[in-house]
């Protein structure tokens, strides 16, 4: 513990990165923030049908989230190579496969908001509204696909600032266009769920000119030219994908489990839903250091796997793995102390008032746990370039355990919604023994960029 606090260089390198990529994820939650305690003046109803939305974009963005995480781990690792010509290869093809994702998740949002709501709820009037919202807020899908190549690009070669003020001008100019749109003002209609659709709409278009226009701008390593992004060829892919893969089918395992989890929420009741609303949307202001760490923690031992630093990375891993855990206490204690409080500021009843102060206190006492595990999960083992465990492990503890025991509780056992989160978050206490075993058997580096040969063009 004291060769922990004792290591400056360590410590120094990951304050570098964790800061601005945890404003930047605490920026992007604020973007929630604001557009859930605007929409909870108008109504429990109007929250709900936001945040099943929400879960559609959600899965859309760990789909995303797999393609920009598979392609920072050759990045990180080109990077400790300075590999500046592969590094352009692997955006490209990160902005072309993000691209189909994009137009995918666009046309069946634009095609069939009706079908896609009701796989949430049965309620017509959430239905309604949600539609309203999803047809306007399906445009943004490309945008979000530019934003978060860019950004991983920038992060991965050191760039970390850029990306958190696209946040910042981003949530400024949500929060007040939402103003203007939601309520009406300066002379525009009061267009209610609608309206935020479109100040978020506007917002993300405002987010990605400001990433693109500082990459081109400052001539980042990032700024490819469009025949360099185009440049990689098959050989190049398949060895993207033989690494990727994994993490992409774990981002979309744990997105369609955590979508479960709404629609068993949903079983319950829609104030329910509600509640886990608001609940996710103030747990995720505290957790934004969780994933600033973890992503942090891929791109340093990334660049140090990729520069041939492997005992460096080990030490790296057991430390930060020593940290997570001690991050996640502070982080519980204060949002334990705080959700009485923050919680003040929606517009439901008292019955989903207390509820959601209880799910929020579960939140904080299984903080720790879950700082420890994705920490491994998307840093850790990530960086490290080993992504099939991780996926087991995603794919056994949330389809084998927290789904069927959180279904059964909610539909069977007819418990209330805190003792049914509470159940389906005992996933974590499974999943650290897992996580742990792997940590210590080292098994975990691979170089995924050492045979460059393969991927000659």
């Amino acid at each position: 513990m004291k060769k922990l606090f004792k290591d400056k260089k360590f410590f120094l390198t990951i304050l570098t990165l964790v800061i601005p990529i945890t404003l930047q994820n605490l920026i992007s939650s604020s973007l929630n923030m604001v557009d859930n305690v605007m929409i909870g003046k108008l109504g429990e109803n109007e929250i709900a049908a936001v945040g099943l939305v929400n879960q559609y974009f959600f899965i859309f963005m760990l789909c995303l989230s797999g393609i920009n995480a598979g392609a920072g781990i050759f990045m990180s690792q080109f990077w400790g190579k300075k590999d500046r010509n592969n590094i352009k290869k692997v955006l490209g093809l990160d902005l072309v496969l993000g691209t189909i994702a994009s137009v995918l998740f666009t046309s069946a949002a634009l095609i069939a908001p009706q079908s896609i709501m009701r796989i949430f709820t049965q309620e017509q009037t959430v239905i309604n509204l949600g539609v309203q919202y999803l047809r306007i807020i399906a445009v943004t899908f490309m945008l979000t696909n530019i934003t978060q190549a860019y950004s991983t690009g920038l992060r991965c070669t050191g760039i970390a600032k850029p990306s958190m003020f696209a946040s910042l001008v981003g949530v400024l100019t949500n929060a007040f266009l939402n103003w203007i749109f939601i309520f009406g003002h300066f002379g525009a209609p009061a267009m209610g769920v609608a309206g935020a659709a479109l100040a978020t709409s506007i917002a993300r278009l405002v987010e990605t000119a400001f990433v693109v226009i500082y990459t081109y701008g400052y001539k980042t390593t990032a700024a490819a030219k469009f025949k360099e992004l185009l440049s990689f060829n098959m050989d190049f892919v398949k060895i993207y994908f033989k690494t990727s893969s994994s993490v992409i089918i774990n981002e979309l395992v744990w997105a369609l489990g955590i979508t479960t989890y709404s629609v068993i929420y949903a079983k319950i009741g829609i104030s329910e839903v509600a509640s886990m609303q608001i609940a996710s949307t103030i747990n995720n202001m505290f957790m934004v250091l969780c994933i600033g760490l973890a992503t942090a923690a891929s791109i340093m031992i990334g660049n140090k796997i990729g520069a041939g630093e492997e005992e460096e990375a080990i030490s790296y891993a057991t430390k930060l793995g020593i940290l997570a855990p001690i991050v996640g206490i502070v982080t519980g204690a204060a949002l334990w102390i705080c959700s009485p409080f923050i919680i003040k500021a929606f517009n439901v009843s008292e019955a989903t008032l207390k509820s959601t102060i209880t799910v929020l206190k579960i939140m904080a006492v299984f903080a720790p746990l879950r700082f420890f595990n994705v920490l491994m999960i998307v840093g850790v083992f990530r960086g490290g370039g080993d992504t099939t465990y991780s996926m087991l492990v995603q794919l056994g503890t949330v389809w084998c355990f927290s789904v069927p025991i959180g279904f059964i509780a909610a539909v069977y056992l007819k418990l209330s919604l805190p003792q049914v989160f509470f159940i389906i978050c005992t996933e974590e206490l499974v999943k650290v023994v897992f996580e742990a075993y792997r940590l210590h058997s080292k098994k975990w580096i691979k170089n995924v960029v050492q045979d460059l040969d393969l991927i000659a063009v």
